[in-house]
């Protein structure tokens, strides 16, 4: 299990020469699919150019780098229709169907060997974060996915009992 921010960062190496070819600076995620995409790895060699990393084409993801088989699975940047970029969504409100706030997204959880959503993990700030602790919202309780805030499915009154939030144990 890995949040995506734990990730962002990190390089990339080619398993076939042992060079750096980049360094994770995103990541997608399809929220219908409930799968990661693909990476966002900012390629090596001054043009800062922006490559795409199937999931499918990890060979592993460590704690210090994200490995593959060759540079040759970087692919041309592409838009994915149904994507959600962490960069973009990051600090995104969250809301009940009753309009209650739960906070903003913080970081997306993932299984490590298969790119399945795990949860969302959600900030109501620094004081909040430190007093309470984040909570993670499972993707299955995602309603709607707007332009300026995401919809949980439930109202502020059964988020506990559906098991839709639940405290941050990480």
């Amino acid at each position: 299990m890995y949040k995506a921010r734990e990730i962002i960062g990190l390089p990339v190496v080619s398993l076939d020469t042992g060079k750096e070819i980049g360094v994770v600076t995103d990541l997608l995620w399809s929220h219908p699919k409930m799968k990661i995409i693909c990476l966002v790895v900012e390629e090596k060699g001054g043009f800062n150019h922006n490559r795409h990393l199937s999931f499918t084409d990890i060979n592993s993801i460590g704690k210090d780098a994200v490995t593959v088989s060759s540079a040759d699975v970087l692919e041309d940047e592409r838009e994915h229709l149904d994507a959600a970029s962490l960069n973009q969504k990051e600090g995104e409100l969250v809301l009940t169907q009753d309009g209650q706030n739960l906070g903003t997204l913080n970081d997306v959880i993932f299984d490590v060997n298969e790119g399945k959503l795990l949860g969302y993990e959600l900030s109501t700030g620094l004081v909040g974060d430190l007093l309470t602790g984040r909570m993670v919202m499972s993707p299955e309780m995602v309603a709607t996915w707007g332009k300026e805030a995401i919809i949980a499915g439930f109202t502020g009154t059964d988020r506990g009992d559906q098991g839709a939030v639940s405290d941050m144990q990480w």
